[in-house]
């Protein structure tokens, strides 16, 4: 009879939960927020003092907003300016007036100003900005990209129409019919679940219930126990996949000028033009200033899947997270899921999202780290093992010329054998001693033939001049040392906090150094000589002193995540083997690996419900578009002349080169040096200047009259170079 009670008190209290929970809400609101796509590339529409910028905004249809979205930048944050926000309608009638300060904003994250209005359809309304003791700016915003918006825009600046938007967006408002259990999420299935839970408490007893689901975990932590680290592995590579097809193809291009070199030098290899990244343009142009490894492989992926030369980038940077977790796989058996979260670093995933050699890199080098571990290790290594490391140090050289250091590496190692083998003269120690040797000459002397058939074919060892150019050192160290820091965040994930960011650099050092500090004190109490944790720290430290030191004396870009990420990766999996026998057996070590697990699904999860894989907007194939556009009135094997298209879109049309025009050239020397080009193209308003000028050479002058007269209007005028 208490059962019956308790069983009916529990479904009484389980029934006014679920009328609570099913009961309309009063003034149910639902508030959406639609935003415009932003281009990736730092390009802005600035917002100067004392000047207004304009946004027409012309609804589609009638709706209500709460509020207004911006996102700004080049905000400094001690600033004591203000931001005056301004709607209006067509009779300038007030709607929204906001006077926002500047130290609220924070630059480069998404923020509201408040504003209750209807916009009615068909009606056009003005947004104006202006900024007093400040000078934000708004991103860019390609004109597709505003397609999901529920009105059309068009940006005035100092009288002129725009051809981009700004990045806008609205808070719509909706009047809905809400319950209490869409409010608060998932609780009428937890009410439910409760409540059976209660009633089989009551009749079977709690011990009995709370020993059935304690017994339920067991086939489950058996089954995780076997194929937990597999399948977590898996997991991972799915969800490293998922992020660079859904930020770096279906909405974004993460194309730099380096990328643009690589993927035309693909383009040529599948077109069977080898070395020659200008082969299709008709030159015999010798690709020497990057190694031709990466290209090859995306080359090698074009040919296998028939997909274009970025999507068969990024295949690549797929393939090669793939093999990453594999060799983790091989080498650390079931802890390979502790290692294989140095993947998610933010600095890895950057690289992958680019079109850059570094991916494939890291990979060659940690294959090269853990074979030199091996031949250290073992007492009498066969000379198969000494052949693969021979074989991974070429790649890493192939892949990055700065690869060549793995055999500074292997000297260190050399003389420590050697100081071994004097003190002792074990056979063994020689045996190694020889054969490290021999593999250094003959992978290092293959990778200075290489250069050397730079030198010949290019001029250059490595295709351009890398002497020194004018640097201020003083901020080069900055950049040191705020790219040290982003690397130690970067690990867990995590942009700089704010309060650090806001040191002065030489506060900063001291972070830096309480860093490196903590890492030297853990490697030096853990660590021991000759084993796997040891060979990848001491590569990562080489690596990282030797590149600071170049960078130091030669020219190339200043200190960012791009070429520490590397020796970074190796770091990382060294540290994770050495605070390994801390963490292993531990009762909080599983939940840990629960919580990374669940993490890890949500931020998939996630990517899916915000249309991160939405195919039917899809950037890069949008991007595509405008180029096949910008190309239109440009035939084949043509050299442009002042080329002001997107300098991403080089590999587009791998048949054209870029050309210049001095005052001083004549045409006949303009075919001589445009041998392989069929048409000289440029664009009809530099056309007109040039021949306004009156500085040109007669002979360059009449072609460019020729080709503007008696034409119809277009946007390139095309000489020919054959006549």
């Amino acid at each position: 009879m208490r059962k019956l009670i308790y069983s009916f008190i529990l479904l009484l209290l389980f029934g006014a939960v679920m009328a609570v929970l099913t009961h309309t809400a009063q003034n149910g609101m639902e508030t959406t927020q639609v935003l415009p796509g932003i281009n990736p590339d730092p390009v802005y529409v600035t917002c100067e003092p004392g000047e207004t910028l304009e946004a027409m905004l012309t609804a589609k249809k009638e709706f209500q907003v709460s509020g207004f979205p911006v996102l700004l930048v080049n905000i400094a944050q001690d600033s004591r300016g203000t931001l005056r926000f301004t709607v209006t309608d067509d009779t300038s009638a007030i709607l929204v007036s906001q006077v926002i300060p500047v130290e609220t904003i924070t630059p480069g994250k998404w923020f509201t100003i408040a504003g209750d209005m209807t916009f009615a359809a068909g009606q056009t309304y003005k947004v104006s900005v202006s900024a007093d003791g400040s000078s934000p700016y708004f991103m860019q915003v390609p004109e597709k990209e505003g397609a999901q918006l529920p009105f059309t825009e068009q940006v005035v600046k100092d009288g002129e129409i725009l051809e981009c938007g700004i990045s806008l967006g609205i808070d719509r408002v909706e009047l809905v019919r809400m319950t209490y259990g869409d409010i608060f999420y998932y609780s009428i299935p937890v009410s439910v679940l409760l409540t059976a839970v209660g009633l089989l408490s009551i009749w079977a007893g709690w011990r009995k219930v709370w020993t059935v689901i304690l017994g339920l975990g067991t086939p489950a932590r058996r089954f995780v126990n076997k194929y937990g680290n597999d399948l977590f592995l898996l997991f991972l590579f799915v969800a490293v996949c998922v992020s660079i097809y859904s930020r770096a193809y279906l909405k974004g291009a993460y194309i730099s000028a380096d990328s643009a070199g690589y993927l035309r030098e693909a383009v040529n290899l599948v077109s069977g033009n080898g070395f020659s990244y200008d082969g299709l343009a008709g030159y015999d142009t010798w690709f020497a200033n990057w190694p031709i490894l990466y290209p090859a492989l995306i080359a090698a992926v074009m040919l296998v899947t028939g997909t274009g030369a970025y999507l068969a980038s990024k295949i690549v940077a797929m393939v090669t997270a793939g093999l990453i977790l594999l060799v983790l796989r091989r080498c650390f058996g079931k802890d390979a899921w502790l290692y294989g979260l140095c993947l998610t670093n933010i600095g890895y995933l950057n690289l992958s999202y680019y079109t850059w050699s570094e991916i494939p890199f890291m990979l060659f080098m940690l294959l090269f780290a853990l074979l030199f571990a091996t031949v250290l290790q073992k007492e009498r290594p066969a000379w198969g093992w000494y052949a693969a490391l021979g074989a991974a140090g070429i790649c890493c050289f192939l892949t990055r010329y700065y690869g060549i250091f793995v055999w500074i590496v292997t000297g260190l190692y050399l003389l420590v054998l050697f100081a071994s083998y004097r003190k002792k003269r074990e056979p063994a120690v020689f045996s190694k001693l020889v054969g490290l040797t021999v593999t250094a000459a003959v992978s290092g002397g293959l990778s200075m033939a290489y250069l050397l058939l730079n030198k010949l074919q290019n001029g250059m060892a490595s295709g351009v001049s890398r002497t020194m150019w004018w640097d201020d050192y003083r901020i080069l160290t900055d950049d040191l040392i705020e790219s040290l820091l982003t690397e130690f965040f970067n690990i867990f994930s995590m942009q700089i906090p704010e309060l650090v960011e806001g040191f002065p650099y030489q506060i900063k050092v001291f972070v830096v150094a309480g860093i490196l500090t903590g890492i030297g004190w853990l490697i030096v109490r853990n660590c021991r000589r000759f084993t796997r944790e040891s060979v990848l720290i001491v590569m990562a430290v080489v690596y990282d002193m030797v590149f600071i030191a170049i960078r130091y004396v030669s020219s190339m870009d200043s200190f960012y995540f791009r070429f520490f990420e590397p020796a970074t990766f190796l770091l990382c999996i060294a540290l994770t083997g050495l605070l390994l026998p801390y963490l292993r057996g531990k009762k909080g070590f599983h939940y840990f690996a629960s919580m990374v697990t669940l993490l890890l699904g949500t931020a998939v999860w996630s990517v899916f419900a915000n249309g991160g894989m939405d195919r039917d907007d899809n950037y890069y194939l949008s991007l595509e578009a405008q180029w096949e556009e910008a190309y239109q009135g440009i035939p084949e094997k043509s050299v442009v002349i002042f080329n002001d298209i997107d300098f991403r879109s080089s590999y587009y049309r791998p048949d054209v080169v870029e050309g210049t025009i001095t005052p001083k050239d004549e045409f006949a020397n303009l075919q001589q040096t445009y041998y392989g080009s069929d048409y000289l193209c440029i664009r009809a308003e530099f056309a007109e200047a040039m021949l306004d000028s009156g500085e040109y050479h007669d002979s360059v002058a009449l072609r460019l009259q020729e080709g503007i007269a008696g034409k119809e209007p277009a946007e390139f005028v095309v000489i020919s170079l054959r006549e």
